[in-house]
């Protein structure tokens, strides 16, 4: 009797844990997927990134060695994939949009020169592509990137 019902809750535990299990091997092998094919994409580049990370449908990677920041959609890789050589860049700020008495609806660093700026957007509340991301751990990111993005134009 005993052994029957450990298995019985073996088998429940199981029926409860295996998705869960999956998600987050899924999850991590599409992740290991994207940042090989950014490091691929920016080897064509010339660039060889150091630290790189996926906040929503953003991945972003930075080359230390020869300060050049690299940045795309998860969705569109290959298409929105941009360079930013930051030796150019004069000015980078996390930039946030909340209407009056609602939350933040948009989270993004602007990288800024005398030509032109990058927007690079970590959370939009009216992106249904967007996985579900916590508006606070994205403007924790972006202020971590804002902080790296600033060491690198001092250099």
């Amino acid at each position: 009797m005993e052994t029957s019902s450990t298995l019985i809750g073996l088998a429940i535990v199981l029926i409860f844990m295996g998705p869960i299990i999956l998600i987050v091997v899924k999850s991590s092998s599409t992740e290991k997927r994207l940042k090989k094919n950014l490091q691929t994409l920016s080897s064509k580049n010339d660039v060889s990134i150091h630290t790189s990370e996926i906040i929503g449908n953003t991945i972003i990677g930075l080359d230390e060695s020869i300060h050049k920041l690299v940045f795309s959609n998860t969705n569109r890789l290959t298409d929105a994939f941009k360079t930013v050589d930051l030796n150019t860049v004069k000015e980078c700020k996390v930039t946030t949009f909340k209407e009056s008495k609602k939350p933040i609806t948009r989270v993004a660093i602007e990288l800024i020169n005398s030509r032109n700026s990058h927007e690079i957007i970590f959370y939009e509340e009216d992106d249904e592509s967007n996985p579900a991301t916590d508006v606070d751990v994205c403007l924790n990111r972006a202020n971590y990137w804002e902080k790296t993005i600033n060491r690198q134009l001092r250099k």
